[in-house]
């Protein structure tokens, strides 16, 4: 080797040093920065890329476990979710009260029962009469406020689904202007190490809003899809957008056809494409589903909840049950009903029996004033051993017959004799079928003379009786948001032991008290599995106030669940990180280590260096 090679050969070892120093450094000096990778200085020599002896400085690189870091990504998706659902859940908790709290809504029930029980032992008191008033205003105000709430708290989601969106496009375009950097200084040997962290941060980022996945092209660039298949990036990002609503109630909701949505969605805009990410199922973790879960799910149904108490509250005490008259024609017999007083959301009720065999039918035929909700469901009713038909009353009496008469067998006949009445017989000489009752449900308007129940609870400023109609919308969605106790009782607190005009109720008449009790805490009714409390084949059942207290268990026990679940996958998500941390983040004691290594080669060049100069020296000292 000659002098001049030598001299060649150290410098570029110079540089090497001094290249890794520098890299040391910064390692060093990013050890505490999140999302910063440790990077690696990477040489090559010369003579294998035909340049003479010597090292030539690569770009530096860096040693990640892209299958690590997607699990990363995976769980991390999976904590945002679970925490958005921790953080409103915890919220609703607080807003229904503990099980054992004297202030839950189910003590306010209970609190308005006991009430009661103080007027039915002493119905001429007037100041029981009246605290007993006040106490169901509170519970009625209660059911307001919570709804308020529940419908306050989808607002928050919908716009915490709006800020997401906007973020998620922001991290799409970052990681597209990433992309074209690293593409072309990679293709020019420029390290591009640091734009790779940048760009993880920017994924990231981007996982703790919707559950993706991304995949590496060639030439240093990813393309980045939704958990679904949906593609959010290549080339160029995709655009989201979301028609975030101002204003949210209880009768807002997500739906597949737009004509009928009434909260936002999330479409994606590829060019001429247009994709509604919520309908094609995109979002299965990350915070946006739990936005979207809590919008349009949980907090729903916590809303199902406290409609259909307020609906049993009102129902439980206004309701009466007519029954049918024996009729006859010819030898058919059965029973005959007066529709007069139904209201839309009313009953009919038929039970009839097979001959021979002994099949028992039990058919309820629900009063419908807006037949565009034809056909109901048979959920229509929380009763699993009834067969729903609804039928059209905004019609002639003769097309309500029909209506009845076609969800009936021809061995079931149904007529119109006179007015509003509608018999129901069996067939007479051919005996195949008995009519064993009929009844109709309805819902008592007046304060007198309609039997011992009351309308105590209304629907709205508009004093509206509450009938549970099922049109269009429902008249149970949003109810305890508009549930107040009917003024013409606030007028008159007596009301609420007169229940006869002819003969007159006696004011210490204990009848019409004790009975309203047994309606609220005795008497088991059947509530809707829309709740999520029981199923359509295994309703719930119980009193009022077992039901009450059953919703506040219900939301204690999914607050708990919410937050275990987060705590868990919390540390799941953890423990990957720290792994990932441990494998790619800055060591400083190895750094340190390193930098006295390449320290001492910087020393060891620097030395051959100063060799040659004295070889040179000596050289041209003798030449003098």
């Amino acid at each position: 080797m000659s002098l001049y090679s030598a001299i060649g050969s150290a410098i570029s070892g110079l540089n090497a040093s001094q290249a890794a120093l520098d890299l040391v450094s910064r390692n060093i000096a990013n050890a505490n920065t999140a999302g910063y990778t440790r990077k690696t200085s990477v040489v090559a020599d010369n003579i294998a890329g035909g340049e003479g002896i010597g090292v030539r400085v690569l770009a530096a690189t860096r040693n990640v476990d892209n299958f690590l870091q997607a699990q990363i990504r995976t769980e991390t998706g999976k904590s945002s979710k679970l925490d958005v659902y921790d953080s409103f859940l915890s919220r609703v908790n607080g807003m229904f009260g503990a099980p054992d709290s004297q202030t839950s809504m189910a003590a306010s029930v209970t609190a308005m029962i006991s009430k009661l029980q103080a007027v039915a032992t002493s119905p001429d008191d007037p100041a029981a009469r009246q605290t007993f008033l006040n106490s169901a205003t509170n519970l009625a105000s209660q059911l307001n406020s919570m709804t308020q709430q529940l419908q306050g708290m989808r607002l928050e989601a919908e716009q915490s689904i709006s800020t997401a969106v906007s973020i998620a496009n922001t991290q799409l375009k970052t990681i597209a202007d990433l992309n074209n950097q690293i593409a072309q200084r990679q293709a020019t040997n420029v390290s591009v190490a640091d734009l790779q962290d940048q760009r993880d941060a920017a994924v990231d980022k981007l996982s703790t809003l919707m559950d993706i996945k991304s995949v590496a092209r060639g030439d240093g660039t990813i393309a980045v899809f939704t958990g679904g298949g949906q593609l959010l990036l290549d080339k160029q990002p995709v655009t989201l957008s979301f028609d975030e609503h101002t204003s949210i109630d209880a009768t807002s909701s997500y739906n597949l056809d737009p004509t009928k949505r009434t909260v936002g969605t999330i479409t994606l805009q590829n060019g001429t494409t247009s994709v509604d990410l919520i309908a094609s199922g995109a979002f299965r973790s990350g915070a946006i589903s739990g936005y979207l879960d809590m919008r349009d799910k949980v907090l729903p149904q916590a809303q199902a909840q406290l409609d259909e108490l307020a609906g049993q509250l009102a129902t439980s005490m206004s309701q009466e049950t007519l029954p049918g008259t024996a009729v006859t024609s010819g030898a058919a017999t059965g029973f005959g009903v007066d529709t007069s007083a139904l209201l839309s959301g009313n009953f009919v009720n038929l039970t009839y029996t097979d001959t021979p065999g002994g099949t028992e039918h039990k058919i309820t035929f629900v009063k419908v004033m807006d037949p565009s909700t034809l056909p109901l469901a048979n959920t229509a009713t929380a009763n699993p051993n009834d067969t729903v038909v609804g039928v059209n009353f905004n019609q002639p009496i003769a097309g309500i017959v029909a209506d009845m008469q076609a969800a009936l067998p021809a061995s079931v006949v149904v007529s119109n004799p006179s007015g509003n009445v509608i018999d129901f017989v069996d067939d007479g000489v051919a005996g195949t079928s008995d009519v064993n009752a009929v009844s109709a449900t309805v819902t008592s308007t007046a304060l007198t003379d309609s039997g011992t129940g009351l309308p105590l609870f209304v629907d709205g400023i508009g004093q509206k009786a509450y009938s549970g109609n099922l049109d269009n919308p429902p008249q149970v969605t949003g109810f305890a948001g508009r549930i107040m106790v009917n003024s013409a009782v606030l007028a008159d607190d007596t009301s609420l032991v007169v229940y006869s005009t002819s003969p007159q109720t006696s004011i210490g008449d204990d009848t019409r008290p004790n009975d309203l009790l047994a309606r609220l805490g005795d008497t088991s009714r059947q509530y809707s599995s829309l709740t999520g409390i029981g199923s359509a084949t295994t309703p719930f059942s119980g009193s009022v106030d077992s039901f009450a207290r059953r919703i506040v268990a219900v939301q204690a026990a999914a607050a708990q669940s919410a937050s275990d679940n987060s705590t868990a996958q919390s540390t799941v998500s953890d423990a990957l990180k720290q792994r990932f941390d441990s494998e790619t983040g800055v060591n400083i004691d190895n750094e340190m280590s390193n930098l006295i290594t390449f320290q001492n080669a910087y020393a060891a060049n620097a030395r051959v260096i100063t060799t040659v100069k004295q070889l040179f020296d000596v050289l041209l000292s003798i030449g003098r």
